[in-house]
């Protein structure tokens, strides 16, 4: 039997609960993940049949998650620390929103009772930290992407973020 089920390890399937886990608390309707030649689509209802997909950055395990973005997304070639530079301008007269490249936690400090990444008045070069996600106990670190100095914070400490999400908003220098 070739279904792709042989070659997944403990490890794998307790991560893949783990993502069963987080669609349940999600907005989400459905996960469709692909690891190697094996592809797992779950969902809490119906999976629509044009619903938009977006594929996100490979994992250490060569995992690609796809589902339906909450908006749409700039295609993604981001590399394993998701720097990028930001996508979209927004509302706001010469701000960029910066946008979440991946489902997780959000974390604006490093560690607890340690100062924040930014603030609101910080400078950033393209290569300042602003923020960490956690997905599945690993801290992936966001850079700015943009020099300029942050505007607006759109999203609070530990609270869940969703893919394409604005996390910041900054003005660029």
């Amino acid at each position: 039997m070739s279904d792709g089920l042989s070659s997944l390890t403990e490890e794998d399937v307790q991560r893949l609960a783990r993502l069963i886990e987080s669609l349940e608390s999600s907005t989400f309707d459905y996960l469709q993940l692909r690891v190697g030649n094996l592809e797992v689509t779950i969902g809490k209802g119906s999976m629509p049949a044009s619903a938009p997909t977006y594929v996100v950055p490979p994992s250490p395990l060569g995992m690609t998650s796809v589902g339906t973005a909450p908006t749409t997304p700039a295609a993604s070639s981001a590399p394993a620390q998701f720097a990028r530079r930001p996508t979209t301008a927004s509302d706001d007269a010469g701000t960029i929103e910066i946008k979440s490249h991946i489902m997780g936690m959000f974390y604006s400090q490093p560690d607890p009772g340690s100062p924040p990444f930014v603030s609101i008045g910080a400078e950033v070069k393209e290569d300042t930290t602003v923020c960490l996600i956690e997905v599945m106990k690993t801290f992936n670190a966001m850079t700015a992407g943009v020099k300029g100095v942050i505007t607006e914070i759109c999203v609070k400490n530990a609270q869940l973020v969703e893919y394409g999400q604005v996390l910041f908003r900054i003005r660029p220098s």
